[in-house]
């Protein structure tokens, strides 16, 4: 998030990427390691990259209320500890 800007549009791309580069290839990983090869390999990539992208907004807005709900700050400000 250091590259993105203070615009919305700037911090939704760079969450964006930041999300898909880092969840769809342990995503691949783990289906490549079930027995997906070949095409329905590729397929379960683009479609769980797609479903990261759509999803992960509202899932955040989520875990947000859930953070909320429990006095705690919202995801960023601070890393979750135990032990703080």
């Amino acid at each position: 998030m250091k590259r993105a800007s203070q615009s919305r549009v700037s911090m939704l791309l760079w969450d964006s990427i930041a999300l898909v580069s880092f969840q769809v290839p342990i995503y691949a990983a783990i289906i490549a390691f079930s027995g997906a090869s070949g095409g329905g390999l590729v397929r379960g990539i683009f479609g769980a990259a797609l479903m990261m992208l759509f999803l992960g907004r509202p899932y955040g807005a989520f875990l947000n209320g859930v953070r909320k709900l429990f006095g705690l700050p919202p995801g960023g400000d601070k890393p979750m500890s135990l032990n703080s």
